[in-house]
């Protein structure tokens, strides 16, 4: 049976699937769990399993090495010498891997509100509009979408070629022309983390960005086909992996699960082998964001949707087009 503690006891949204809901105040996981221990004694000479005590391929991939606080777990094992404490991760990272299908759709769902997110920057986005106005019109049509705060939006802006790299607010200038706006949005519903990715241009798109825009569309659509179960992480981003302009122009799929959290597995850059070889699996949830560079410079086009893996290939959780957006 599961205990859970809140700041208040009593009934929470939670309570639907919980009965023993007990207040804890804050700040005080160790002395919580040495009460509850002590109220369960077969469980002072156990193998406990802790969250978070580290990271791995699957879960936690921002926090390797844990999000857990040291004293917490200190005192308990101070408290129960017995006791042995070890990582819940090789449980929890599995377990989280594979969605259900009524997961799947609190992703559609939180895809859907990206989307809906996005569409306040096509409305208000100009050159000479203030960014930080363009991204409170984005909350707000986050939290008019049913959106749970706060969503991360991954912002970038600036000229083409050079812009301020991936703050997660937005700066204090007005856009202008000749600059783009590339955007990982997310969608938060009922604890689940869905993301697209955008890039926009202020003003008439040079021809360089279409063309980049285009190789990483091209480059999600390879990625789209060939997910299906079974397929290797490396296998995938190889299949992503594209080149255009007489070789000026190169496309690398960016990718990670999306789910309740940092869900694995990371691809960015060059990750190990241990990721290449990670198995695909039906029901798990990915974000597909393939960037384009030319020239040897970032952020010629992006483009990336969250997707399901069915038994027969990937489905597209989300319902825009592959357009690059000239904010005129």
């Amino acid at each position: 049976d599961v205990t859970a503690w809140h700041s208040r006891g009593g009934v929470w949204p939670s309570s639907n699937w919980l009965t023993d809901i007990r207040p804890a105040p804050r700040g005080t996981g160790g002395r919580t769990l040495i009460d509850w221990i002590t109220e369960h004694p077969q469980f002072e000479r156990a193998k406990i399993g802790v969250a978070g005590l580290d990271g791995s391929y699957l879960i936690h991939v921002r926090a390797v090495e844990g999000g857990l606080n040291w004293q917490s777990l200190d005192m308990l094992k101070r408290e129960f010498p017995q006791a042995n404490f070890v990582s819940a991760t090789p449980v929890l990272g599995p377990a989280r891997w594979r969605k259900s299908a009524e997961e799947i759709e609190f992703l559609r769902k939180g895809t859907e509100i990206a989307e809906k997110t996005m569409q306040a920057v096509v409305e208000y986005a100009r050159a000479g509009a203030s960014e930080r106005e363009v991204f409170a019109e984005m909350l707000f049509a986050n939290a008019d979408a049913d959106g749970s705060f706060t969503p991360m939006i991954g912002w970038v802006s600036g000229p083409l070629g050079n812009p301020y790299h991936r703050l997660e607010q937005p700066t204090f200038r007005k856009l202008a022309a000749g600059d783009i706006l590339a955007l990982e949005i997310e969608g938060r519903y009922g604890g689940y983390v869905a993301q697209i990715d955008q890039t926009f241009s202020v003003g008439p798109a040079p021809a360089d960005l279409k063309e980049g825009f285009k190789l990483a569309c091209d480059s999600f659509d390879r990625a789209h086909e060939a997910l299906r179960p079974g397929i290797t992480v490396g296998e995938l981003a190889d299949a992503a992996d594209l080149s255009g302009l007489g070789g000026r122009a190169k496309a690398r799929l960016t990718m990670h699960g999306r789910g309740t959290g940092d869900d694995g597995p990371p691809w960015y850059g060059v990750p190990p082998a241990e990721v290449r070889d990670i198995v695909i699996e039906e029901g798990c949830c990915l974000i597909l964001k393939p960037g384009a560079s030319v020239d040897g410079k970032p952020e010629y086009g992006r483009w990336g949707d969250s997707v399901a893996v069915r038994p027969n290939g990937a489905e597209r959780l989300g319902t825009r087009p592959q357009q690059l957006y000239e904010l005129l």
